[in-house]
């Protein structure tokens, strides 16, 4: 239950703000929107995405029918942004501290989610 509420606000956060201010990631990852296919791709992705996430997982917390698939599928997903994090890691070898904490985030999350804890 505690990691459901986490990843609920964590997500519910990210979407909105992503929806809102996509220029934001500029100022996470140093990646650039500098044009409007840009902003809506990071709205996508970020924002709309992030949002349906924090559904599905409020989803999860009200209707316990569809709570087993909804952490079953959240889980692996933040495994796999990690797992892919990681390899760009290995890859690239960043030096941001960030970096290394969005990828603990997410395999801590992703493992708490899966395993139901």
């Amino acid at each position: 239950m505690f990691s459901l509420i986490i990843g609920l606000l964590l997500f519910a956060a990210m979407g909105a703000i992503m929806l809102w201010r996509p220029e934001y990631l500029a100022r996470v990852t140093g990646v650039e929107l500098s044009t409007p296919e840009a902003r809506s791709e990071a709205r996508a992705v970020y924002g709309g995405f992030g949002v349906a996430v924090a559904l599905a997982l409020f989803t999860a917390l009200v209707y316990s029918d569809f709570k087993g698939g909804i952490m079953y599928t959240t889980g692996l997903m933040l495994i796999g942004m990690a797992a892919g994090r990681g390899y760009a890691a290995w890859l690239e070898r960043p030096t941001s501290p960030l970096i290394w904490g969005l990828l603990a985030g997410e395999a801590i999350l992703g493992l708490m989610i899966f395993f139901r804890v």
